[in-house]
């Protein structure tokens, strides 16, 4: 019975990770492919004096760190959601069945405006470290949009 148990966790675990795999997008693979391209004529190059970074590695690079913080933070809002409406379905039956739950309730809404302020503080956070914030941007966009799955 644990075999079967652990196989079933296993399994989804790996479907989680298969959701967040950024490779199955075509956009972020040529950035990746872009940026490397990049970086090997900079690094080939590196005998001369030393040239900065080429604008449209960073951009590429910048693109693909901000798809990778969208495909995370998507299915880290998407958990907190499910999460949340749960406990307060688990409140509204409680409170249907005469229980007080004013408190419990006041506490789900401030525990709810903090998770918001602190993903939102991180989200900006790491963006600052991308100096191209509309590629950035783009990439947030791309990696936290709905996937399609194509008919089989």
């Amino acid at each position: 019975m644990q075999n079967v148990e652990l196989r079933n966790i296993a399994s989804g675990l790996a479907g989680v990770a298969a959701g967040l795999n950024p490779l199955t997008s075509i956009t972020f693979l040529v950035a990746m492919v872009v940026t490397a391209a990049a970086g090997w004529i900079w690094f080939k190059n590196s005998g001369e004096v030393r040239q900065p970074f080429p604008l449209y590695g960073i951009v590429a690079g910048c693109y693909a760190g901000g798809f990778l913080i969208g495909r995370v933070l998507r299915s880290f809002l998407k958990i907190a959601a499910i999460v949340a409406a749960l406990v307060l379905g688990g409140l509204g039956v409680l409170h249907w069945a005469n229980v007080d739950t004013s408190k419990a309730r006041e506490a789900v809404k401030d525990s709810s405006a903090w998770l918001e302020e602190k993903s939102d503080r991180a989200k900006d956070y790491l963006m600052h470290f991308l100096p191209s914030g509309a590629a950035a941007g783009a990439g947030v966009f791309a990696g936290g949009r709905r996937r399609r799955t194509s008919p089989q």
